[in-house]
């Protein structure tokens, strides 16, 4: 439960806490390890399908989990590390009055999805709800808003709601959140005929001010460009899982040039004229590159989870480059060593230095798993498979994940019939 206290949201809520170890499998006989620490968090409220663990963002000592499934209004609950540990520390609900269409929790329709995007930096948190009405008044033009929450003493204080300056219904504005220091990008991955668009915000003098807007070279209706988004430094990359004549997908890098962001290279797949053909022969090239994308230091690795390497239909693949100015290189491209048809590997991909995570969140009938790749020099070698120590079929373990330092933290947000489940994890012992 949560309340208001002098302008602060409190929340009051047992959290259930696990350790125990890891299943993890190993890619071959030499890889073989003990288990190490795993630490799983569920909300104590069985009710409902709140699809605990649509996203996961950790940033320091403090960890959020979402709760933004389809239809629902959402929550997002945050968690500080303690010892190896982490304990309930607040719970962040909507703080617009409820739209009519969803006069109570659970209520299916497009309701908000408060949570089904978190972002964390420092004593911040941002909350995307792609669904959420700009116009509070009459819970009209859903198109999608960022909340602010800051950390003030003890309470999280609601601070903020960020919408687009050319707000449409149904722009899926907060579908992707990145942020680094005074920036804030949101996509709308869906405005103008779906061809897509980004925001960018500046911090200052206490708020966030819009500064300009990133679309593609080349827009083309259905796009989604702002499917997923990511900045590091001055770069910053915008996946366009469908752009194209086929919808082979792709993704745009823009550099920092002065005051305006330039987009330097737009970047298609590979392989997108050697998917496998379908019933009729055709070549089927919808395999949604560009789904996922992570920056660290000049790598930047794209998720095409419906890939279909080796002719396995939906097996997924992911994809690293190394971006050096305006010059951007394919280092390798990366499928599981047990891969098989509809795992969706690359659903999600998180760096933590020099490991990168790759989420297939549909292995082994929808349990899902964790694949881990160190980075050897300019190889990246598969070094564990990882699985929840009490997954079960359909949990979707590796929907979503973050990385930080030594620590990864993903969701399985149909764990519990719908309920779902987050698992905190070291990338390295």
């Amino acid at each position: 439960m949560t309340f208001m206290k002098n302008g602060f949201f409190i929340g009051i809520l047992a959290v259930f806490f696990f350790a125990m170890g890891v299943g993890i499998v190993s890619a071959g006989a030499s890889l073989e390890q003990d288990p190490f620490t795993e630490f799983r968090l569920t909300a104590d409220d069985p009710s409902g399908e709140k699809e605990f663990g649509r996203s996961v963002a950790i940033d320091g000592d403090l960890l959020a989990v979402g709760a933004g499934g389809d239809g629902y209004i959402g929550t997002v609950y945050l968690y500080k590390r303690h010892g190896m540990g982490y304990v309930h520390e607040a719970e962040l609900d909507f703080p617009d009055p409820i739209p009519e269409m969803c006069p109570q929790p659970g209520i299916i329709g497009n309701c908000s999805e408060f949570g089904r995007t978190v972002a964390i930096q420092g004593n911040t948190v941002f909350v995307g709800a792609r669904f959420a009405p700009v116009d509070t008044s009459t819970g009209t033009l859903n198109a999608g808003a960022v909340y602010v929450f800051r950390k003030h003493g003890d309470f999280w204080q609601y601070e903020d709601k960020i919408v687009s300056p050319v707000p449409e219904e149904g722009d899926n504005f907060g579908r992707a959140l990145a942020v680094q220091g005074n920036l804030l990008i949101v996509t709308a991955r869906k405005t103008v005929n779906e061809e897509g668009a980004a925001f960018v915000y500046l911090y200052k003098g206490g708020m966030w001010v819009h500064m300009t807007n990133l679309v593609a070279s080349d827009p083309t209706k259905n796009a989604y460009f702002g499917q997923s988004v990511d900045i590091q430094g001055d770069v910053i990359a915008i996946g366009a899982r469908n752009t194209g004549p086929e919808k082979e997908g792709g993704f745009y890098i823009f550099r920092k040039s002065g005051d305006e962001w330039m987009e330097i290279a737009k970047v298609t797949s590979p392989d997108a004229d050697s998917d496998a053909p379908d019933d009729e022969g055709k070549i089927v090239i919808d395999n949604q590159y560009g789904f996922t994308i992570a920056i660290e230091g000049d790598m930047i690795a794209v998720g095409a989870r419906r890939a279909n390497p080796d002719h396995l239909e939906d097996a997924g693949a992911v994809y690293v480059y190394s971006v050096k100015e305006d010059s951007v290189e394919l280092i390798t491209k990366l499928t599981a060593s047990d891969a098989s048809a509809f795992d969706e590997f690359g659903q999600s991909v998180a760096f933590g230095g020099d490991v990168l995570a790759v989420g297939a969140w549909k292995d082994d009938n929808k349990q899902g798993s964790i694949y881990l790749f160190s980075r050897k020099g300019d190889q990246w070698v598969e070094t564990n498979k990882i699985t929840a120590s009490d997954g079960r079929k359909s949990d979707e373990f590796g929907y979503s994940l973050a990385a930080f330092g030594n620590r990864i933290v993903t969701g399985a947000h149909k764990a519990r019939s719908g309920v779902g489940a987050a698992y905190v994890f070291p990338l390295k012992q």
